[in-house]
């Protein structure tokens, strides 16, 4: 079984106990019944089977480590071949992006970031349609949270590191550090996808990013400590949720 939580894939060996008409019982880890418990859906996936199964969930004995599903549908392989680790921020992440051909920089909430890429919202209302579409190319400004920049704060004082503010026709990417601690980071990018998300009243669009030298130091280390948060926050989850059913 698949879980998606805050952008970590969470997957555990589940095996089937039982089968019925229109549902399964599965047994799994305690962690991934957590994802069960709060998602309510999981994704079922094997070798055998031709695709991916979005399933929902019906039950949980927690005592017995079970769950039952129901209500299958296929969907895209792709969501369980992620090549990167992506994380959700914990704090907001805005980005400043400027679309070549575009005089204005528009801002943007990030969804999710890897060593490759991100995700950012736009509401409805502003979604840069023309803009966005996929191929077109842009530079994107991020500025990440004291807590990494105090690791690489040596790094970033060698000598010969470039801090000057990005040629938005160049293909490198620049890093600086600003007056309240934190990294901010300017690259260039293109979009790969557009997802409308209509009952949230907006669109998510995935960039790909060539983060080059130090800025690629920098988002693997943010990366790498949100991962750490992401697992401990859900291994408190787990523990609260398994108190309270005792």
């Amino acid at each position: 079984m698949l879980n998606i939580y805050k952008g970590l894939p969470i997957s555990y060996d589940t095996s089937i106990d039982s089968i019925g008409d229109s549902e399964i019982q599965v047994h799994s880890n305690k962690h991934q019944l957590t994802c069960f418990y709060y998602q309510g859906i999981s994704y079922l996936q094997d070798d055998e089977l031709p695709f991916i199964i979005r399933s929902q969930v019906i039950s949980l004995n927690l005592a017995k480590e079970s769950a039952i599903f129901s209500n299958f549908e296929a969907v895209k392989n792709n969501i369980g071949n992620r090549t990167q680790i992506r994380v959700e921020p914990d704090e907001p992440l805005i980005a400043s992006i400027q679309f070549d051909g575009s005089i204005s920089e528009i801002l943007a909430p990030m969804a999710d970031i890897s060593a490759g890429g991100a995700s950012i919202y736009f509401d409805a209302y502003m979604f840069p349609a023309r803009l966005s579409q996929p191929g077109n190319e842009l530079t994107m400004t991020i500025s990440l949270p004291d807590s990494v920049s105090h690791k690489i704060k040596k790094l970033s004082q060698k000598p010969n590191i470039e801090t000057r503010k990005s040629n938005l026709s160049s293909r490198t990417n620049n890093l600086s550090e600003r007056l309240d601690g934190k990294i901010t980071i300017t690259t260039r990018g293109r979009v790969i996808a557009i997802q409308p998300e209509f009952q949230l009243k907006r669109y998510r669009v995935s960039v790909r990013l060539f983060f080059k030298d130090l800025s690629r130091m920098v988002i693997l280390q943010y990366i790498s400590q949100r991962q750490t948060e992401i697992i401990q926050d859900l291994r408190i989850l787990s523990d609260e949720l398994y108190s309270r059913k005792k």
